[in-house]
């Protein structure tokens, strides 16, 4: 995921994290809080879940 912000200095960068999300999600994917970046980290199971459902949060460095 992308998020930006036209600030300047350390106002201008942004946090990513997970909200919403259902820990059993969050134990299969990983969010990378700098980068925005999702990755599989657990064994996915079509059986089990046949989706998965993550509400992702950018926040910029005033706390916006």
């Amino acid at each position: 995921v992308v998020a930006t912000d036209p600030d300047e200095g350390s106002n201008r960068k942004v946090r990513y994290d997970f909200t919403e999300t259902a820990e059993k999600t969050r134990q299969l994917f990983e969010l990378n809080p700098e980068t925005g970046e999702i990755h599989v980290v657990g064994n996915l199971d079509f059986e089990d879940s046949k989706n998965h459902e993550m509400v992702v949060k950018a926040t910029d460095g005033g706390g916006l």
